[in-house]
């Protein structure tokens, strides 16, 4: 029987709904014209081109699959165009005949359609099963795909994955099947493999996402896959993940940047082509666009620890934000250097390394006082982000013992005592935000710095400044005195 005669009779068999011999119909002439199975063999040798038996017996299978291939395809034609089941009529009458008596209704063609992948997936034609993924891909249905149950499915995608000219969306389907199939170890491998992809189809953004599904499937593996041992493969996808943030950081820093700027369109073409380390990410992108907040993440994300090259960082961070912010009104640039602080102190409280309290605190101090703001901004945003009051009070008392020459410079020798006097003011208003075992350590330690503040305010050369300052540290010491009891 030639392959048009199949085509043919496979019409026929369509018109009168007749599936199963549809199906039986096209497996069945496979099998004749193809009895050695040739053509799985060449399909399996990677379809050399010296194989001419081979080639010829696959393209006469092809073809006859094409019998249910073309069957599928017009029920999925009428699903999407056919008539709609009776309903609430339009208007009074008899309902309006259909044009064409064969034609299904959306639930007829939805019913039917479910019933040939149902007769499909009983036949062991490996080859059918291929050609029928191979549709069922084509045709966009990838979730009817991963329903199917079928032992040919997962070498399928996994050789396809591998050797298709576009692999991405078969590795995408494989990473699904094996989630779907509770595979989770297998399902964060292909995550992984899939975020690591040089592809020009992938955003970072989909990298990063790939890659928190592969950090969370393998969290849901009970059995890590054995590409590292023990949970060693997590930590590095966790690893990853931090450092994929940061060039995600990167990336979003020099979309907002003019994309006049030289080298910016094509850095940001690499940035979404591959996940990169974080040597080329400090090398190629942080440092020649002066990026300070994405080279103080690579630092810690290294964990590399170079203290003047931190100290300089936060010095670049506060100067760029508040430069970032000339024109605004003085509310609406404390706000902003609010935020920027309270959520990089936040991010990095637990590291003390990479937070140089002494240095944040005094270079904010300084450009604070030169600008006139509220003596409190300062302590308030270093207690928002999550700084301790013990830690800050020593913080502070160390800034002042200094005797840094910029203060006079700035004509402002006492501006820190009013950030101490603020300190002090917040613990007595709120004593809870210092833990109860460790309050009693916290006053007698307040007591003693205020006794040294006012031994030097009285040797002072009198002055409004500092018989305030005396005044208001007096009015502080009987009330922390009655904390101790």
């Amino acid at each position: 029987m030639s392959t048009n005669k199949i085509i043919e009779n496979v019409i026929n068999l369509f018109a009168v709904r007749f599936y199963e011999g549809v199906v039986e119909l096209s497996l069945a002439a496979a099998r004749r014209l193809d009895p050695q199975g040739l053509a799985l063999h060449h399909y399996r040798q990677e379809q050399s081109s010296m194989d001419t038996h081979g080639q010829q017996a696959l393209a006469a299978r092809l073809e006859c699959y094409r019998g249910v291939t073309m069957t599928l395809q017009e029920v999925v034609n009428q699903a999407a165009a056919g008539p709609q089941s009776p309903g609430v009529p339009k208007q009074p009458g008899p309902p309006a005949a259909s044009s064409d008596p064969n034609l299904l209704t959306n639930e007829e063609a939805a019913k039917h359609f479910e019933q040939l992948l149902i007769l499909c997936q009983q036949t062991e034609d490996e080859l059918f099963h291929i050609s029928l993924y191979e549709w069922i891909i084509s045709s966009g249905h990838t979730d009817t795909l991963l329903r199917l149950s079928s032992p040919f499915l997962e070498p399928f995608l996994e050789r396809m994955s591998r050797k298709a000219r576009d692999p991405l969306p078969y590795i995408d389907l494989l990473w699904r099947f094996h989630e779907k199939s509770n595979n989770f170890g297998d399902a964060a491998c292909v995550l992984a493999r899939l975020a690591d992809m040089c592809s020009t189809e992938l955003s970072l953004q989909q990298r990063v996402e790939y890659l928190a599904r592969a950090i969370l499937s393998a969290k849901s593996s009970p059995s890590v896959p054995s590409l590292a041992p023990g949970g060693e493969f997590l930590h590095e996808l966790e690893e990853k993940m931090e450092v994929a943030r940061v060039q995600l950081q990167i990336q979003q820093t020099l979309s907002g940047t003019c994309s006049q700027i030289p080298g910016v369109p094509e850095a940001l073409a690499q940035l979404n082509d591959n996940l990169l380390n974080v040597t080329k990410l400090y090398g190629d992108f942080a440092e020649p666009f002066g990026l300070s907040e994405s080279k103080l993440a690579i630092l810690h994300c290294a964990g590399y620890c170079d203290t003047a090259l931190i100290r300089s960082l936060w010095q670049e961070i506060i100067d760029k934000e508040l430069q970032s912010s000339l024109g605004m009104s003085a509310a609406d640039r404390m706000q902003l250097l609010h935020q920027k602080i309270v959520s990089l102190g936040k991010l990095y409280a637990g590291t003390p390394r990479y937070l140089p309290i002494d240095e944040v605190a005094g270079h904010l101090e300084r450009r604070v006082c030169s600008l006139s703001w509220d003596e409190g901004f300062v302590p308030h945003c270093l207690l928002d982000a999550g700084l301790s009051l013990l830690c800050l009070l020593d913080v502070y008392n160390g800034l002042f013992r200094c005797r840094d020459s910029s203060w006079q410079r700035l004509s402002k020798p006492l501006h820190l005592l009013h950030s101490v006097r603020v300190l002090l003011q917040t613990f007595v208003q709120e004593p809870d935000r210092v833990a109860a075992q460790e309050r009693r350590l916290f006053i007698n330690r307040c007591l003693d710095i205020l006794a040294s503040y006012l031994i030097e305010l009285q040797a002072m050369d009198p002055c409004r400044e500092g018989t305030d300052l005396l005044q208001n540290f007096r009015s502080l010491q009987p009330k922390l005195e009655r904390l101790l009891v």
